[in-house]
């Protein structure tokens, strides 16, 4: 009897602290709706890299051939992968319903980073890492750059989920997950070269997790 009234406490508390991180996602969506700009500077990031996007469109091989030179409208230090994608939604969608659809990788950041808590601290109770989590919500850089599109985040994301898929590969030792593991630090490094670096750090852990020498 007493280890069900312990479970379904732990249930309790898990749904509150569930319901503590829909609220705080929500925030962002808010946030959305007032063109919240934490960061100062998102907005107009947003929009520039927007504009340039649109020049895929309307001549690929010529703004591929120019990107990043400032001369020509088309200067950036961003990679070109992302705004090659996001071309091809603009076919589809405004650039407001391509914001509300970019707000989601904040909460995809998140749930993947609990994941990764998960893994990485067994011994925790999951609503305390669940709860940690929900901060993201909080970052006035996450938030801006959720409401305001931009390579950055999208690189954090897969970024974030190479991280999971390695403490995963570090619990069980094969070769698929290390695979997957480079694989996303390869993505996150094409949206964001900054994640680059990473890659080695993966590379030669794996080797040496499987003694590789």
């Amino acid at each position: 009897m007493q280890i069900r009234k312990n479970n379904l406490k732990v249930i309790i508390s898990n749904n509150y602290y569930l319901l503590f991180f829909l609220i705080l996602y929500l925030t962002v969506l808010l946030g959305f709706y007032l063109d919240e700009d934490n960061l100062g500077g998102a907005i107009f990031d947003s929009t520039y890299h927007f504009k340039i996007s649109e020049e895929f469109n309307k001549n690929f091989l010529y703004t591929f051939e120019n990107f990043g030179d400032r001369q020509k409208d088309l200067g950036t230090r961003n990679s070109p992968v992302f705004w090659i994608f996001l071309s091809i939604f603009e076919k589809f969608f405004s650039y407001d319903v391509i914001r509300i659809f970019n707000t989601l990788i904040i909460f995809a950041i998140a749930v993947v980073f609990y994941k990764s808590l998960l893994l990485k601290f067994k011994d925790v109770q999951s609503y305390h890492l669940l709860i940690l989590s929900s901060f993201i919500f909080l970052s006035p850089s996450l938030r801006s750059l959720a409401i305001w599109p931009y390579s950055l985040i999208w690189g954090l994301f897969f970024f974030v989920l190479s991280i999971y898929y390695y403490l995963k590969f570090k619990d069980h030792l094969n070769f698929n997950k290390s695979s997957i593991v480079l694989l996303n630090v390869i993505f996150a490094a094409y949206i964001y070269p900054a994640f680059s670096v990473f890659y080695l750090f993966y590379f030669f852990q794996i080797l040496k997790k499987i003694n590789i020498s």
